[in-house]
C-alpha cells in the first residue's frame, strides 16, 4: 500500500524495487562513536586489539569522514542525521534543541515512510518526537527525562548522564559504565521494537579524550571497550543487516589547560551553611562556583547572602591570599537604604552581559541573588599538591575542597566511517566521505529514495551490483515526502545552569 500511495503522488519512480523495503527482517544500524579517531584506531587494529572494528573493515568499507564547522558534537551529529549543512539545519551550538532544527532528519523521514525507527541517545533528539512503532531516548543534552513512547521509560534501565561529575576519575568511571551497559540496553530496545532502522551513540571516547589525550593507556582502554560494545551490537544482528560506524570528529593533542573544580558542600556545612536547609542551592562548582540564594524575606535572605560571600571571600592560603574572587548578582528589588553603589551596579551589569554572551546564561529573576566565586589559579597553583586552605574559620586539605583537572585533547576535523553488511562491497582501500553523505546512504541501504534537498551523495561505488539492481539510487522531491506531525512546543527552563554545568565539565565552556 505504501508503494501504491507513492505512485499516486506521481513521482515517476518506476515499479516495485525502487521503493520496496529491504529484505524481510533486514536492519540498518548506525553506531556513533563520538570523538573516534583513525589515529587511535588504526594502530590498535594493526596489533589485533580491535577485533570487531577490524572485522567490519575487512568485510566492508572504511573512510576518512570530512566533517563540518563549527566542530562541535550537536552541529555535526545533526548534519549526519539530516545530510544538510549547519546553515541549512540551523543547529549552531550546545544550547539548541530539536525545536531549533529547521529540517527533518533521515530517521524522521524514514519513520514517516512507515519504517520502524529507534534512536537511543542520539544528540539533539530532545524533545523526544513520537515515531510510529519506534522510539526516541534523547542524548545527554536533554533537558528532562522524557522518552517516546512514554511507556518506554520503565524499560530504559540505563542513560548516559554527565550531571554531578566533577573530576577526571568520575568521568572515567562514567565512561566505563556506558561501555558496560549501553550495547545491551540498545539490543533489548531494538529487539522489542523489531527495528528496521536505528542509531545509538557512545560518548566515552570523546569524554575521556578531552582529559586523557596525553595518557595513551586510558584512551586505549576506552577504545577497546567501545570495540567490545560494537561487537555486542553486531552479534545481535543477522546476515541481512547492515552496520555503519561513524564519529563526528577525531581528536588531536591540544594546548594543556587546567581547570579548577570545587567540592565545597562539606566545608560549607562545617561553617553552618547547608544547601536547601538554608535556602540556597549550589548550581555549579566546575570552573566557577555558582550559588543561588532563594527568594524570601529580604532581610533574612540578605543576611544569608552576606554569610555566603564572607565565607567564600575569606577562603585563603596560609599567607592570607584569597583563593576566590567573589561577585554577587542581585535579583530581588533592594529597599531604600540597601541599594548598591553605581560601580557595583555597573560591574553586575557587565557580568550579566558577559554570562549571556559567553554562555547563553540566564538568571532567575525570582531568586534573591547569585554568588559567583571564580578560582584564583595562581594562588591554587602554589598549593599543589598538598597545601591547605582556610575556609569558614577551619583548615582543610586543599584536595578535599578544590581539585585540578587538565584538558589535553582537542577536536580534529577528520572523523571515522565504517560500513559492512547487506548491500556493502568489500573495499580494501580507505575512501573519503562527508558527514553529509551518511544520511542519504542510510536511506539507500534501507531501500528508500533520497530526498532531493539532502546535500550529500550516496557512494554507489561502495554498494554491490546486486543491491543496486534491486534498489537503484533515486532522488525524489523532498516536498513529496510524508511528514511526521509538527513537534509540539516544549517549555524550556529559564535558567540553563544545569546544562551549562555539564558543558563546563566537558570543557566546552570556560
Amino acid at each position: 500500500m505504501v508503494a501504491v500511495a507513492w505512485a499516486a503522488l506521481g513521482l515517476g519512480l518506476g515499479p516495485g524495487p525502487v521503493l520496496g523495503p529491504t529484505a524481510a527482517g533486514a536492519r540498518v544500524v548506525l553506531v556513533g562513536v563520538d570523538g573516534g579517531s583513525w589515529s587511535v584506531i588504526d594502530p590498535l587494529i594493526a596489533e589485533g586489539a580491535l577485533p570487531h572494528l577490524a572485522a567490519i573493515a575487512r568485510r566492508g568499507v572504511t573512510a576518512e569522514l570530512a566533517t563540518v564547522e563549527p566542530l562541535i558534537s550537536p552541529v555535526v551529529w545533526t548534519s549526519i542525521a539530516t545530510g544538510r549543512s549547519p546553515e541549512a539545519h540551523g543547529i549552531s551550538d550546545f544550547m539548541k534543541t530539536g525545536l531549533d532544527r529547521r529540517v527533518p532528519t533521515i530517521f524522521e523521514r524514514l519513520a514517516a515512510r512507515g519504517r520502524r525507527v529507534g534512536l537511543y541517545e542520539y544528540l539533539l533528539t530532545w524533545p523526544a518526537r513520537e515515531l510510529p512503532e519506534g522510539f526516541v531516548v534523547p542524548g545527554w543534552l536533554r533537558r528532562d527525562e522524557r522518552v517516546t513512547p512514554a511507556s518506554l521509560a520503565a524499560k530504559v534501565a540505563y542513560r548516559y548522564d554527565l550531571r554531578g561529575l566533577r573530576n577526571r576519575e568520575e568521568y572515567r568511571e562514567n565512561a566505563r559504565e556506558e561501555i558496560a551497559r549501553k550495547a545491551g540496553q540498545w539490543n533489548r530496545l531494538a529487539e522489542d521494537h523489531d527495528l528496521e532502522v536505528g542509531a545509538v551513540t557512545f560518548y566515552a571516547v570523546d569524554a575521556l579524550s578531552h582529559r586523557y589525550w596525553n595518557e595513551p593507556a586510558v584512551i586505549r582502554e576506552t577504545v577497546l571497550g567501545v570495540d567490545g560494545a560494537i561487537g555486542e551490537i553486531v552479534e545481535a544482528l543477522g546476515p541481512e543487516d547492515t552496520i555503519l560506524v561513524a564519529s563526528d570528529h577525531g581528536f588531536q593533542a591540544g594546548s594543556r589547560r587546567r581547570v579548577w573544580s570545587g567540592t565545597l558542600e562539606g566545608a560549607l556545612s562545617d561553617a553552618g551553611l547547608v544547601p536547601m536547609r538554608d535556602a540556597f542551592t549550589i548550581l555549579g562548582q566546575f570552573g566557577v562556583v555558582v550559588l543561588r540564594v532563594n527568594a524570601g524575606p529580604f532581610a533574612e535572605r540578605e543576611a544569608l547572602l552576606e554569610r555566603l560571600r564572607a565565607v567564600l571571600e575569606g577562603a585563603s592560603d596560609a599567607a592570607g591570599e584569597p583563593v576566590f574572587t567573589v561577585d554577587v548578582l542581585d535579583e530581588a528589588e533592594r529597599p531604600p537604604g540597601a541599594q548598591r553603589g553605581i560601580l557595583t551596579r555597573l560591574r553586575q551589569w557587565g557580568l550579566r552581559r558577559f554570562a549571556r554572551w559567553r554562555f547563553n546564561a540566564h538568571f532567575d529573576p525570582d531568586a534573591h541573588a547569585y554568588v559567583i566565586a571564580q578560582f584564583e589559579g595562581d594562588v591554587l597553583e602554589g598549593l599543589l599538591p598538598d597545601g591547605e586552605i582556610r575556609f569558614g574559620g577551619k583548615r582543610h586539605a586543599m584536595r578535599d575542597l578544590i581539585s585540578a583537572d587538565e584538558f589535553t585533547g582537542d577536536h580534529h576535523p577528520t572523523a571515522i566511517f565504517l560500513a559492512a553488511g547487506r548491500g556493502v562491497r568489500a573495499v580494501p582501500e580507505r575512501g573519503a566521505l562527508s558527514v553529509l553523505d551518511v544520511a542519504p546512504l542510510i536511506a539507500a541501504l534501507a531501500g528508500e529514495p533520497v530526498p532531493d534537498d539532502v546535500e550529500g551523495r550516496v557512494p554507489e561505488e561502495w554498494l554491490t551490483a546486486e543491491f543496486l539492481a534491486a534498489h537503484p539510487v533515486r532522488r525524489v522531491a523532498a516536498s513529496a515526502w510524508p511528514e511526521l506531525p509538527t513537534l509540539a512546543e516544549t517549555e524550556l527552563p529559564v535558567d540553563d545552569a544545569d546544562l551549562l554545568e555539564r558543558l563546563r565539565t566537558m570543557g566546552y565552556v570556560r
